[in-house]
């Protein structure tokens, strides 16, 4: 390995211990109180050697939602595979996604949501970021359920619902503690989804939906 090739894998390691840093700060602190001085301490680099990567703190919030949001695509383009293949069916896909959003990573992307209601600075980072997400998203179950029952918009917004509803378990969640229920809603939207015709079009016959 050459000297520029040292030095670009020291740089990527210093960015990726920065941007775990940050997204542990903000769901220790949230936004607002997390400083590049708290971050840079986590991370165990100097506050210059942050600065040198991320000259401000919009920057660095962008860069660490942008590898929460990427390290979420790859997660559920991976479950997609599975169900494809068989190893997955749908009710736990459903069950997996509602996993996703009542965990730590969409507490942060909540900090992100909240915050960029009043913060332009937030909103800038977001705006695109998310935009790429749902798009990544919307790819993925595109190939999951096609079939020639519903065109691209009426997929688009199956999943969309799907997300939405997902979302609010997840922000229900923290002031509410009942599995018993969140259980219940998710087979009351499977039910629904297989009513309205949407289903992993490749999983394996004979898997329970």
């Amino acid at each position: 390995m050459t000297k520029r090739q040292n030095q670009e894998e020291r740089s990527r390691q210093t960015q990726a211990r920065v941007t775990q840093a940050t997204i542990e700060c903000i769901l220790e602190k949230g936004i607002r109180a997390t400083s590049t001085v708290d971050v840079a301490r986590l991370a165990g680099v100097s506050r210059g050697a942050l600065v040198h990567h991320y000259p401000s703190k919009t920057l660095l919030m962008q860069a660490a939602l942008e590898d929460l949001l990427s390290r979420e695509v790859e997660s559920v383009r991976e479950m997609a595979v599975k169900v494809k293949a068989g190893e997955l069916n749908f009710d736990n896909l459903l069950k997996a996604l509602h996993e996703h959003f009542k965990g730590d990573l969409y507490m942060v992307t909540l900090e992100y949501l909240t915050n960029a209601r009043t913060d332009p600075d937030i909103m800038k980072v977001l705006v695109p970021l998310a935009a790429n997400f749902n798009d990544s998203l919307e790819q993925i179950w595109e190939q999951l359920v096609a079939s020639a029952k519903h065109t691209s918009h009426q997929n688009r917004v199956a999943l969309n619902a799907t997300l939405c509803m997902m979302r609010g378990m997840g922000a229900q969640s923290i002031w509410r503690d009942d599995p018993e229920l969140y259980r219940d809603m998710l087979l009351f939207w499977k039910e629904t989804l297989l009513e309205l015709g949407f289903s992993a079009s490749d999983a394996k016959r004979g898997q329970p939906v």
